[in-house]
């Protein structure tokens, strides 16, 4: 990639990974981030604050330069509010930053500012990892118990969908889990995260048996799959950007006709080279398709559809969620 490419999103996607050849020569890394921000050269500009993210990340852990990764940071805070997107994630870095820089007083103030965003935003129990981080479980585990008594208290709204009582199970999740390392007794939010846990489980049970499997190819079965069976592009797409593209297309379209169960079943071409090859099957016959689909949902692990925010995926934006966790089948 020359240095006048624009940045989009998979690229930082891939920068992100320590394993990114790049990451070599982090202070090289870092100046041509933040280049692409100062020129205009990050595809989306509501990318811009990960960009600077990705920056001060590195900047801390490689660099070792705080003071530099401090900076990044509050531009990052900046250009995420400018974009209306939620500052959780880069304000609460941003505190622990200044924690480490030995500004306690106001990462403690930064923080705060962010504690009512617990009983609204299912992305903000990542303040519950950084207070744990700067020596306050005690204090993480007070500000969980009070959102989840209030959000309690207030009960689910008419307009609700279901988010408060999805914002609950999060909460008393994650607190059982700090209870627990805190070595704290079992009290009346611990048994009710084992109700709910449970009540998980036994819809997780009744979906599974109303699942309606959507088959996609992450990159590298797309290539195999092609190179081995070619007439499957009229299908799949020329191309893996047009499969995925197909696909998106397919959810919205059956979300929009009602389909429920929406379940995403990533493909392996050995696996369907091996259905193909054990009953003489033609490959480009839909059936066929259909069948693999069929035998192997309940052999994988898919990606439910539309993502709801109990997911292991969700990261606070429907739109980030469809790019990065499904069509890539990303942890």
């Amino acid at each position: 990639m020359t240095p006048t490419d624009l940045l989009t999103v998979d690229d930082l996607d891939a920068i992100g990974h320590e394993d990114h050849p790049d990451r070599k020569d982090p202070k090289s890394l870092v100046d041509r981030l933040v280049r692409a921000v100062d020129e205009g050269r990050i595809a989306e500009e509501a990318d811009r604050g990960y960009a600077l993210s990705l920056a001060a990340e590195i900047a801390e852990e490689q660099i070792e330069d705080l003071d530099l990764a401090l900076t990044l940071a509050d531009r990052a805070v900046d250009e995420d509010r400018r974009h209306g997107l939620s500052e959780v994630t880069p304000r609460a870095d941003r505190a622990r930053l200044l924690h480490l820089v030995g500004r306690a007083d106001e990462a403690s103030t930064e923080l705060t500012e962010l504690r009512p965003l617990l009983e609204t935003d299912p992305t903000a129990t990542y303040l519950i990892e950084i207070l744990e981080e700067v020596g306050q479980a005690e204090l993480a585990e007070q500000w969980l118990t009070d959102a989840v008594r209030a959000l309690l208290a207030r009960g689910p709204d008419a307009d609700d969908e279901g988010h408060s009582t999805a914002m609950v199970y999060g909460l008393v999740r994650t607190r059982h889990r700090l209870r627990h390392d805190l070595d704290r007794p079992h009290d009346d939010l611990d048994d009710l995260a084992d109700r709910l846990d449970v009540a998980a489980d036994r819809a997780a049970d009744r979906a599974s048996a109303t699942t309606n499997g959507v088959m996609f190819w992450p990159e590298a079965e797309f290539t195999a799959l092609v190179a081995r069976f070619p007439g499957l592009t009229e299908e799949f797409g020329g191309t893996w950007d047009d499969h995925r593209r197909l696909v998106e297309r397919d959810l919205v379209e059956l979300t929009e006709d009602g389909v429920t169960g929406l379940v995403l079943v990533p493909g392996s071409a050995e696996a369907f080279a091996a259905h193909v090859a054990d009953e003489d099957l033609d490959p480009l016959d839909e059936d066929t398709l259909d069948g693999y689909v069929d035998d192997h949902l309940d052999a994988v692990e898919g990606h439910a559809w539309p993502p709801g925010r109990n997911d292991p995926c969700w990261c606070g934006s429907a739109a980030k969620y469809k790019k990065c966790c499904l069509p890539r089948s990303r942890p």
